[in-house]
């Protein structure tokens, strides 16, 4: 079980057990008390005909138009229903439910005035695996996923919204009746709780930024074969040569890619130098690889965030420098609520940002090693021209001359989507909401630009395994040894030993070879074969 609510911690270990291993969310005591403790302060608001924006005004730049404490009910209802108003084919389900998991943390925290039956409701959906299609195009991350959340409101009311449910798309409608879940009844400030806030966002960023790192592990394992197969230098990156720039990240890789040197046949530990796509690694991968690796603890705590606008504050949780006009006194207790700009996902557009710009550049640097490996004349002829098994097939067979193609294609892609998203602007609620995030449009590109990585990481791994394979039964046939205790060999053996047959003699359709990459890749066991260098243990 995982606790929600003020003081239970939510974090990547709590999102991913809820997420990937439906570990059940429940509310303790503790929290229901604080939650109805901060719902009686809304009803004190309200029967005292407080102006409270959100609960007895207008939205955005309606904020200025009062609404009778009455119909505070009926304005929480129009909310959700004009907010889903968004378009498109749905959002991927995982990112949905990952979205409703990080807003029933935020809204159980306590400060948003949330009821607790109307909680439960969304933990009996999430619970049930009641999961809305949510358009995905709607938010500007500005004040939060607004349409997003909207359409999960609605499902949550019981409205005729289509869902997920044993298998199948069904009403939300019928699938509460079926679950035997209350529906929500949206009462006043719950319209706002609902739909403000970045649960979507960092949702979907948590979830790629996971993916990220399997296959940034993926080709830290892979530079072993690459490296071995082209004979590189070992001097760049000895030890002492990062010592003396104390770049961090530089050292980490330097370190990390040293092992692949261990025990080699292969490696260079006489020559001069190498070009960059090998010398230079420890500066191109690491600095990319450390900027990335610092995003994670502020997805971790954007995880654990209260996104909501108004928030609820009492007693001591009022700071010092709220001023005395704001405070009012309920039940013995002193209790402020403060319209702010939590909602706003410009950090979470930052860290999206950062980590594409990063992989844009990884991806540029894993090119320019394809080419490498299928050119003699860079890689001093120690492999054969497009990798082409037999020197008296060249020109009959293409050999991977067309892999590079693709993979220069794919790394096109992900550069494009490298370019930062917070450099643009449009503003919108009349004026109001001028400065907006892009935060969802900076999620769905970087999950675009994860996704075109892994391709990327499949061709590369097809053609680093036809370059060791090469290179191996070269240094065989001469007699050499092999030892079982180079990280590339047991790679190699890894990869054989689950069908995967290199080196590949004949043309052939790349279709097979990219499907046996992917299965190895999504496995895990490169990662793990390197110790899981980036993982969180070892953050």
């Amino acid at each position: 079980m995982i606790y929600l609510g003020k003081g239970h911690p939510f974090g990547f270990k709590q999102f991913y057990a809820a997420l990937l291993e439906r570990k059940k969310l429940v509310i303790s005591e503790e929290t229901a008390a604080r939650l109805n403790a901060t719902r009686a302060f809304v009803n004190h608001l309200l029967s005292n005909n407080i102006k409270v924006y959100g609960i007895t005004t207008g939205f955005a730049d309606l904020r200025h138009q009062s609404i009778a404490p009455e119909c505070a009910a009926k304005l929480s209802c129009n909310l959700i229903e004009s907010h889903d108003a968004g378009i498109g084919e749905t959002l991927p389900k995982d990112l949905i439910l990952g979205a409703m998991i990080v807003r029933a943390s935020s809204l159980a925290k306590g400060y948003s005035g949330f009821q607790l039956s109307s909680l439960q409701t969304l933990l009996s959906m999430i619970e049930k695996g009641i999961i809305p299609h949510v358009p995905k195009t709607g938010s500007l991350g500005a004040s939060g996923d607004l349409a997003f959340l909207a359409r999960v409101g609605r499902a949550m009311m019981g409205k005729d919204v289509p869902v997920w449910y044993k298998g199948s798309s069904v009403l939300a409608s019928e699938a509460l009746k079926d679950a035997g879940i209350p529906v929500f009844e949206p009462q006043a400030k719950e319209g706002l709780a609902m739909t403000n806030g970045t649960a979507f966002m960092i949702a979907g960023l948590a979830i790629g930024y996971m993916d990220l790192i399997n296959a940034l592990e993926n080709i830290l394992a892979l530079q072993g074969l690459f490296l071995n197969s082209v004979g590189a230098i070992d001097a760049a990156f000895n030890e002492c040569m990062q010592e003396v720039r104390k770049q961090s990240g530089q050292s980490m890789i330097a370190k990390t890619l040293s092992e692949h040197f261990t025990d080699s046949p292969f490696i260079d530990f006489s020559g001069i130098q190498d070009d960059y796509c090998i010398r230079c690694l420890p500066q191109l991968l690491g600095s990319k690889i450390e900027a990335i690796i610092e995003q994670r603890d502020k997805i971790e705590i954007e995880l654990d965030a209260v996104t909501d606008n108004p928030l609820i504050f009492r007693a001591e949780e009022i700071s010092a420098d709220v001023h005395k006009s704001r405070v009012h006194t309920f039940e013995n207790e002193s209790w402020v609520i403060l319209s702010g700009g939590n909602f706003h996902g410009e950090c979470i557009t930052t860290v999206c940002d950062i980590i594409a710009s990063a992989n844009a550049k990884i991806a540029l640097t894993l090119e320019r090693q394809i080419t490498y490996m299928l050119n003699p004349f860079r890689n001093k002829s120690k492999l054969p021209t497009y990798l082409i098994a037999n020197a008296s097939d060249v020109g009959m067979c293409s050999g991977y001359m067309i892999a590079q193609y693709t993979a220069n294609a794919l790394t096109q892609k992900i550069t494009q989507l490298g370019t930062p998203t917070g450099i643009f602007n449009i503003t919108s609620a009349n004026e109001s909401e001028d400065i907006v995030s892009y935060g969802a449009t900076a999620v769905e590109r970087l999950l675009e630009q994860i996704a075109l990585i892994k391709q990327l990481n499949t061709i590369y791994c097809c053609v680093a395994l036809q370059a060791y394979a090469l290179t191996r039964e070269k240094a065989l046939a001469q007699g050499k040894t092999i030892p079982a205790t180079l990280l590339a060999e047991q790679l190699f053996t890894i990869a054989i030993s689950s069908g995967m047959m290199y080196p590949s003699l004949n043309d052939e359709s790349f279709e097979i070879r990219y499907a046996e990459a992917e299965k190895l890749l999504s496995s895990k066991a490169l990662g793990t074969l390197m110790g899981n260098p980036l993982s969180y243990k070892n953050a």
